[in-house]
């Protein structure tokens, strides 16, 4: 999929709905409340940490010497 697809309607402005009760029902929202929309956020609160606790926890030393021969 390329630009081109979209090329009909890339330019065209956000459509207006006056005397309806779109605008009622449908608010235009602020742009800081549409960026909390996209901002990232951890699903399982604490994941990121352990993940990282854990990793810290787990590193070899410098001097480990395998005995694993594939």
């Amino acid at each position: 999929m390329n630009s081109s697809d979209y090329s009909d309607i890339i330019n065209k402005s956000r459509p207006e709905h006056k005397g309806d009760d779109f605008d009622l029902r449908h608010p235009k929202m602020s742009r800081e409340n549409r960026a909390k929309i996209f901002a990232p956020f951890a699903a399982l609160k604490g994941h990121d940490e352990t993940i990282n606790e854990t990793g810290r926890t787990h590193v070899l030393p410098e001097n480990y010497q395998s005995n694993y021969e594939p």
